[in-house]
């Protein structure tokens, strides 16, 4: 326990030691993580929405206006033992004929002498069937069969909404994989200094015996804390920000930015995760 406690000071001292490197490493881990808070929750409640929209997505199939109700039985329940299918609506052609009215303010029946509107069904896809590909494979499946005149859904929206999606994604991972890579460079830049500095004092410590554990375990400490110091600082930043921010919204939109405490608690051990990361790498680099 007496040594574990010494290796803690030491890490500590060190990282007092260091001075300017240590607190631009801190500065710049502080700021990247800022970022990729920021950039989680945007992307993250972007996503919601767009899953959001998408479970509003339909497919509308149109049946022949010749189709007998015994034809239009069997085929609605064809559709309710398909497993992708969530829920399943018929509209008749006098239910289409009142819809019509509802949305256009008209009566079909003033415009022509009879009723033009064919019978449908509206299904809504299960959660996991909700996406371009599934769609339009239902859609294939069901305008397959001789009794349907036609299949439909929202196509252009849906592929403009899954591109908007997959750039999102794309975005997010550059952004994190950029700032975290600088973050681990920065560190390993900083504990290399560290390492050069002491290297007078590291080589008498190996003449007296010392393992290399008990030489490296105090760099590491001082990476660790350089990572835990700029996520706590990420993180209270991040909490006021949004604490004001969510304030300011209620007063304009029902929107709030939603942030638990494992978010938090995420960031923080990812940054010792980093600073772990990058004084791993230096030691490995310049202390053998």
């Amino acid at each position: 326990m007496t040594v574990l406690w010494f290796l803690i000071k030491e890490g500590f001292r060190g990282l007092a030691r260091s001075n300017y490197s240590s607190v631009f490493s801190i500065v710049i881990i502080t700021l990247s993580i800022i970022l990729l808070g920021f950039g989680y929750v945007a992307a993250r409640d972007t996503l919601f929405l767009v899953d959001h929209v998408r479970a509003q997505f339909d497919v509308d199939i149109f049946l022949h206006s010749s189709a007998t109700p015994t034809e239009i039985d069997a085929f609605g329940q064809m559709l309710a033992e398909m497993n992708q299918i969530q829920s399943i609506t018929y509209i008749s052609p006098d239910s289409a004929a009142e819809r019509f009215k509802q949305e256009f303010g008209e009566d079909i029946f003033d415009i022509l002498d009879y009723n033009p509107l064919p019978p449908s069904f509206t299904i809504r896809l299960k959660p996991e069937f909700r996406n371009l590909a599934r769609m339009e494979e239902i859609s294939g499946i069901v305008s397959g069969i001789s009794l349907v005149d036609e299949a439909k859904y929202r196509k252009n929206f849906l592929i403009l909404l899954e591109k908007y999606q997959r750039y999102t994604l794309t975005t997010v991972f550059t952004v994190f994989a950029f700032l975290t890579l600088i973050s681990i460079l920065l560190i390993s830049n900083s504990i290399k200094m560290t390492i050069v500095a002491r290297r007078d004092v590291i080589s008498t410590m190996k003449l007296v015996g010392a393992t290399n554990n008990f030489i490296r375990a105090p760099f590491l400490i001082e990476g660790t804390l350089q990572g835990f110091i700029g996520a706590m600082v990420a993180s209270i930043f991040i909490a006021l920000v949004f604490y004001f921010l969510n304030n300011y919204l209620q007063t304009i939109i029902s929107y709030r930015a939603i942030v638990s405490y494992r978010f938090y608690a995420g960031i923080i051990l990812f940054g010792g995760a980093l600073g772990l990361i990058g004084s791993t790498r230096a030691i490995r680099k310049f202390l053998k």
